[in-house]
């Protein structure tokens, strides 16, 4: 077993002259921000940055959820400016992270999936931030994102104390309620005298399977059935496995199945409103949590002087599709489609409702440009910074792709996600190709936002030119083949192995050394 960590200093040498000199030079090449139209340098004196782990764009009633009540984001959301299409690029916690953090996607910053290392030449948020005078502090939820994968790279202060460890009844491992999130959080800046420039960074798992609100909200949203364990999840996706193709398949190790794509009906079976409930449950609690975060921000005299973004790294699929109650085979819009919420504390963007797609890559040159500082090198990402000033984005084409399962990548020797599901969306239109299934996928997101109606099924002139276009984009996004180094870290195996398999990341302990999560 992997001990819990306590909060440490990142001892990474830094080296800001040669890097900026660089990262100016870098900047321009890419038609990055040189701190217009941001703000001017220190406009914004601190930056907090919060994820919500597994949450659903959809889950919010500000996107139009109406099971949980979550009043606290709300708020938040309807004070800044909310962007309605935002696509994650990956469906899995650190690979989601790694490409919020730096601006790119995983086959360039080359995190595959889950347990994999960060590459030390990524330049992360983190280091940007404390390399132009902020004291960097990251609070982490679960262990997806454990200093074990180097993700607290530019870090001052990283606080992963876990309080939930290994519990065969719950499958609960390496993680901490919200409430501590915010409590390790709210504690630490108690220390500063309100000179400094603030980065803060929270992550809360709360809402990741399995579903367990602690009171009063778990009666007040399953009174019945208070809890959930990964025993009733791993129930209700043998349930409709077994409708659809009359057997479980273990979607972690070998994937889905044409049979599961092209026959799931879409319609919930007896039990998956309990876990639905429970869901909700754990959003209004991480609501609340929330909530006294900001207050406490208040409080302390930092909110005022911070923006606020406020993202997820993925979300869940239900019973919608085939991949029932899971999210990293797949990237349907329950799997990828997140909430982004960015609040400036002068009332910039207030209230604006962004709807053009944008994608978690734009976060990380989005908060550079805000503050006026150069971006490091070219990224995938793009300054939403327009759009939070009412102008119009330029449609783009955005990209995600699937980090499971094990056995669609074994005989590649480039980027091991490359057999996995991918897509590409532009404007309205979306396509999904999954290799290792030979399936692909077209939707008309506007007229079809629940993925319900493959056209591929009934092509016409128009949307056979629809689905031409989109595949030459995401094959020439496919043949973007220059990951940085990275790979499991097979020194931690066993640790690594109990603790992933705990949070629901991986079936068969023994494929994980195969790329499994």
């Amino acid at each position: 077993m992997i001990a819990n960590a306590q909060p440490l200093f990142s001892s990474r040498i830094r080296q800001p002259l040669f890097r900026w000199i660089g990262a100016g030079i870098l900047g321009l090449l890419a038609g990055c921000s040189d701190g217009s139209p941001g703000g001017q340098q220190g406009k914004y004196k601190h930056v907090l940055l919060i994820s919500l782990d597994t949450t659903r764009a959809d889950a919010l009633a500000v996107y139009g959820g109406t099971a949980a009540k979550t009043p606290r984001l709300d708020k938040l959301a309807n004070s800044g400016a909310r962007f309605e299409q935002t696509t994650s690029a990956a469906p899995s916690t650190l690979a989601s992270h790694t490409s919020i953090m730096t601006g790119l996607y995983p086959r360039r910053h080359g995190v595959a999936r889950n347990a994999f290392r960060v590459n030390g030449e990524n330049v992360m948020m983190a280091e940007v931030l404390s390399d132009n005078g902020f004291h960097t502090a990251g609070f982490a939820g679960s262990f997806a994102i454990d200093q074990l994968f180097d993700f607290n790279q530019g870090f001052d202060h990283w606080d992963q104390d876990f309080s939930i460890s290994f519990d065969p009844r719950h499958a609960d491992q390496h993680q901490r309620p919200a409430d501590q999130v915010t409590g390790a959080l709210l504690d630490y800046v108690g220390n500063f005298d309100g000179s400094e420039r603030l980065f803060l960074f929270a992550h809360y798992f709360d809402v990741h399977a399995p579903y367990a609100p602690p009171e009063p909200y778990a009666s007040q949203y399953m009174e019945q059935w208070p809890t959930s364990d990964f025993g009733h999840v791993d129930h209700q996706i043998t349930k409709h496995q077994e409708e659809l193709i009359g057997k479980k398949r273990p979607i972690y190790n070998v994937g889905l199945s044409r049979k599961l794509a092209e026959s799931a009906h879409g319609n919930p079976l007896p039990g998956d409103e309990n876990l639905s409930a429970l869901y909700a449950g754990e959003l209004a609690f991480l609501d609340s949590q929330i909530g006294h975060l900001l207050d406490g921000l208040e409080a302390k005299g930092i909110l005022k002087d911070c923006m606020v973004i406020l993202t997820a790294d993925h979300g869940e699929t239900f019973w919608e599709h085939g991949d029932f109650w899971h999210h990293g085979a797949w990237v349907y819009e329950t799997n990828v489609r997140v909430p982004l919420l960015v609040y400036l504390p002068d009332g910039r963007g207030r209230g604006r409702v962004v709807a053009e797609p944008v994608s978690t890559t734009d976060i990380f040159p989005t908060v550079l440009d805000l503050l006026g500082i150069p971006l490091p090198e070219p990224v995938a990402g793009r300054s939403l910074v327009g759009a939070i000033d009412g102008e119009t984005l330029a449609d783009r084409a955005i990209f995600s792709e699937a980090t499971q399962p094990t056995q669609a990548f074994e005989d590649l020797s480039t980027w091991e996600n490359q057999l996995k599901s991918k897509s590409v969306r532009f404007g309205r239109w979306k396509y999904i190709q999954t290799p290792y299934m030979k399936y692909e996928e077209l939707y008309d997101l506007k007229a079809d936002p629940g993925e319900r109606k493959n056209l591929m099924k009934s092509l016409t002139p128009a949307t056979q030119k629809v689905l031409e276009d989109l595949r030459k984009k995401l094959e020439a996004w496919r043949l973007i083949e220059d990951p940085r180094d990275s790979g499991f870290d097979s020194t931690q195996m066993e640790g690594v192995q109990e603790a992933l398999k705990a949070l629901g990341y991986i079936g068969d302990l023994g494929e994980i050394g195969k790329g499994d999560e």
